[in-house]
């Protein structure tokens, strides 16, 4: 009786998460990254709030958005239960892993700057970084760069950048612009990591 009712028990949970995953209260069919955050959702890669909400227009820390990119890059002989943790933070043992690969410097995460809003040219770094060293894929920096505020980015930030659009990671906006040290919302950050695993 009692495995029944722990199955039974597990069976909910994970019916209720699918629910949830589709059901944000402030998520609707016509936004336009909804396929984008459900299939993420569905799949657990990311999660929404506990009031159901998924705040799709919000900002996405650093931490938040490291986790995301080791979770859709980590070769599967990596277990996540061995990675270390450098401070004492939910992030810390995605930000361990980042470093173990090359893809963060050591010591530029830390406890003071986790939590804080991640700019879209972090999330180039980050994600770029990633694709080459973790996934091992060749460095794709053919494409032309049209934005026209990008000027003051180093050759590096250039190179991953024009990378991760190679890739059709990220996409600049109709002004033909980048901006580069704006915040990236919880949507756009859906977006990237979908396109990420695909």
């Amino acid at each position: 009786m009692k495995k029944v009712f722990i199955i039974f028990l597990v069976l909910m949970i994970c019916f209720i998460s699918q629910v949830q995953a589709a059901n944000f209260w402030d998520l609707n069919s016509k936004h336009w990254a909804y396929q984008y955050i459900t299939s993420l959702t569905s799949s657990g890669v990311i999660n929404g709030y506990e009031d159901l909400s998924f705040r799709p227009e919000g900002t996405i820390t650093k931490g938040e958005f490291i986790k995301l990119v080791i979770v859709a890059a980590l070769p599967s002989w990596i277990d996540l239960k061995d990675a270390e943790s450098n401070f004492n933070h939910w992030a810390s043992r995605y930000v361990w892993i980042a470093e173990k690969f090359g893809v963060l410097k050591n010591n530029t995460i830390t406890i003071g700057n986790i939590d804080k809003p991640i700019t879209r040219i972090e999330m180039v770094q980050i994600i770029s970084k990633a694709d080459l060293l973790m996934k091992g894929e060749k460095l794709q920096a053919t494409e032309k760069i049209k934005f026209k505020d990008v000027i003051t980015l180093n050759n590096e930030d250039l190179q991953l950048l024009k990378h991760a659009i190679s890739k059709g990671l990220i996409k600049g906006y109709s002004d033909n612009t980048f901006r580069p040290t704006l915040n990236m919302t919880r949507a756009e950050a859906a977006t990237m990591i979908y396109r990420f695993k695909e």
